[in-house]
């Protein structure tokens, strides 16, 4: 199907006075039902001014800019009253009207910095008490061995545990 509109074309639509959309695509539709076989063409358009989209049949649509002349149309717009968007749809800028500063986010991510620092420093410190507590345990094990069987080996064994001990304790 051949359509009048191009892609970027300023366009506007029936219903929606006032307004400037960009035709961003449009789709070949060929419904079928009881009556017969229609063929149309839909568009998928952009409000020029605030973003808001909108489907639209070409049949409501009317040429107002072609692509090539677009941008050097839209600095002489005037957008004084431009009407608000009919439509549900998310605006960004009504959510997230001021960016942070640059300085703020650098604060953020030295708080973080910090934070993650913190962390890793509690998470060493929580491995070596659980070294420190498997090297007694096994200590204690060792002694209890020696003290039930009298077995040398124990005694040795449980030494050298200790003296593993002192040595991560730095004495």
């Amino acid at each position: 199907m051949k359509t009048e509109f191009t892609f970027g074309d300023i366009v506007s639509v029936a219903g929606y006075e006032n307004r400037i959309f960009y035709v961003d695509a449009w789709r070949e539709v060929k419904a079928t039902d009881e009556w017969g076989v229609s063929e149309y063409v839909e568009f998928e358009l952009t409000d020029a001014i605030n973003g808001e989209f909108l489907d639209a049949f070409e049949t409501d649509l009317k040429l107002v800019c072609r692509k090539q002349f677009a941008e050097d149309y839209l600095l002489t717009y005037d957008e004084t009253n431009y009407p608000e968007p009919t439509g549900a749809a998310f605006h960004f800028a009504d959510y997230f009207p001021k960016l942070p500063s640059v300085e703020s986010v650098a604060e953020l991510g030295k708080g973080l910095e910090k934070v993650a620092s913190d962390m890793t420093k509690k998470k060493a410190k929580e491995e070596a008490k659980r070294k420190t507590d498997e090297l007694l345990d096994e200590y204690n094990d060792n002694m209890r061995l020696y003290e039930t069987f009298g077995d040398a080996e124990y005694k040795t064994k449980a030494d050298a545990v200790m003296a593993k001990l002192r040595r991560e304790a730095g004495e």
